[in-house]
């Protein structure tokens, strides 16, 4: 069952190639990392415990309590494919010596959805009660991912669609070392390339060999649920099964979802591109503005009628509560409501103010090398200041920048983890040009940027298992 699978370390980069149905895509997966997804169901996920125990005011034990409720509820709603391929992961790490359950696999598949959840103040319905937020403890910063791209007379390199995004999140136990770029070759669907951590079929979108790709970003809303599709699913599902722009938001309409996240998807074959917002009960579709060939997202809604030529539903209106915006009656009393430097719960706007500057200031140059200086750029436009590269920002909207870095915060988890201190940065960043395949990937420090990027091409890299 192993037959062309293999993972390999290549220009320092962890690469885990996969091919064949999804049980035995899983299965491959599961034997060849097993030790590592050991690590992760062992250490990280006790990590996870502590981060939703400090921002829910709990103790370890509903916290973990939480999650696993988390996990039942999502459960159900598991396409069969990828269940399969989470069976396949379960049973290739047994064989190869480690004892890891389905159940605990399928936990750690929800691990980023419910950190989408807890991240915030105003959290889903669990254990039959709303939970408040703990005890006026300050939060850990929740700020992080954005991503862009450009096409034609805006773009460079003969006007192809270029697409970049930064994923950011804290480097919990074990997890810097076990990043990885995974390529799969699925029987059924297009080959792909994604980034991940043993153990999870998808993390943060990717490309595929027909030139579509796809971006998650958190986007916390009022309206969520464990009960729905996640970022792992959809990450999947698009990349193995989409081939335009209405494709995904075909899948989005159709799937249930859990917890708010906007979906940066792009069509490099036909130059076409969209951010789908999502909730657990409304899916909104941004385009870009007339006579604009670039887009761009962060990690707050943009779906306001009339703003950046956008029309229906108000997906801003669902952000209210959970971003504690104080005023969205107009355009412009929403956008001063994201000026707020002491507004500790919406996730760095300005970053998305940054990106339409950079973008202009680039027009018809954003090659390669720009794209680079785009996704590390340190400069924060609602403070005029440019962060010092070891110097993290000071709060979610004071100093924030595309290229993040924020504090250190500190956690109690259970043994054998114990305490332990996790902070927001770049994970990884990730340039590409879906149409030819060629991408370049930045993995190797944190923030991943200062480690420089590397070149890859799908295509070949399917080559390898073809």
């Amino acid at each position: 069952m192993i037959n062309k699978a293999f993972f390999e370390e290549k220009k320092g980069v962890k690469i885990l190639h996969i091919k064949g149905n999804p049980y035995e895509i899983g299965y491959q997966h599961g034997y060849l990392l097993a030790n590592k997804i050991d690590l992760m169901i062992k250490r990280t996920l006790l990590a996870t415990a502590a981060y939703v125990a400090q921002q829910t005011g709990s103790d370890l034990e509903m916290a973990e309590e939480m999650i696993w409720i988390g996990q039942k509820k999502a459960e159900p709603f598991v396409p069969k494919e990828f269940k399969d391929e989470m069976r396949g992961i379960a049973d290739g790490a047994n064989d190869a010596g480690v004892d890891v359950t389905l159940k605990q696999i399928l936990l750690w598949n929800t691990n980023y959805d419910q950190w989408c959840i807890y991240c915030h103040p105003h959290y889903w319905q669990c254990i039959g009660k709303t939970n408040t937020d703990s005890n006026g403890q300050m939060h850990s910063p929740s700020g992080g991912c954005s991503s862009f791209c450009a096409w034609d007379e805006w773009a460079g390199e003969n006007g192809k669609l270029i697409f970049g995004k930064n994923e950011d999140n804290f480097n919990m136990p074990e997890q810097l070392d076990n990043r990885m770029m995974v390529i799969a070759d699925p029987d059924d669907g297009f080959g792909h390339a994604f980034m991940t951590y043993p153990g999870m079929i998808g993390l943060d979108g990717g490309v595929n060999e027909d030139g579509l790709g796809m971006m998650t970003q958190l986007n916390s809303m009022q309206n969520e649920s464990m009960e729905g599709c996640g970022i792992a699913i959809f990450t999947r599902y698009l990349l193995t099964h989409a081939s335009t722009v209405d494709d995904a938001i075909k899948i989005f309409r159709e799937t249930p979802r859990c917890a708010g996240i906007a979906y940066h998807v792009v069509d490099a074959k036909a130059k076409k591109a969209a951010v789908v917002e999502t909730s657990s009960k409304m899916v909104s579709v941004r385009y870009p503005m007339p006579n604009v060939k670039a887009l761009w997202q962060t990690n707050h809604s943009n779906c306001y009628p009339g703003w950046m030529g956008y029309s229906g539903y108000n997906m801003v209106a669902d952000q209210v509560m959970v971003n504690e915006l104080k005023d969205i009656s107009t355009i412009e009393k929403w956008q001063n409501s994201l000026l707020d430097p002491y507004n500790f719960y919406v996730q760095a706007p300005s970053r998305f103010e940054r990106y339409g500057q950079l973008i202009q200031e680039y027009y018809g140059q954003i090659t390669v090398e720009n794209a680079i200086k785009i996704l590390s750029d340190c400069y924060d436009p609602y403070t005029k200041m440019t962060r010092q590269r070891s110097f993290p920002s000071w709060t979610n909207n004071i100093l924030c920048s595309i290229c993040a870095l924020y504090p250190d915060f500190a956690y109690q988890a259970k043994e054998p983890l114990g305490e332990f201190k996790a902070h927001v940065a770049n994970m990884w960043s990730f340039i590409a040009y879906p149409k030819t395949g060629d991408l370049w990937l930045a993995i190797k420090d944190f923030p991943a940027q200062y480690g420089g990027y590397e070149y890859f091409n799908l295509k070949e890299l399917l080559s390898f298992l073809r």
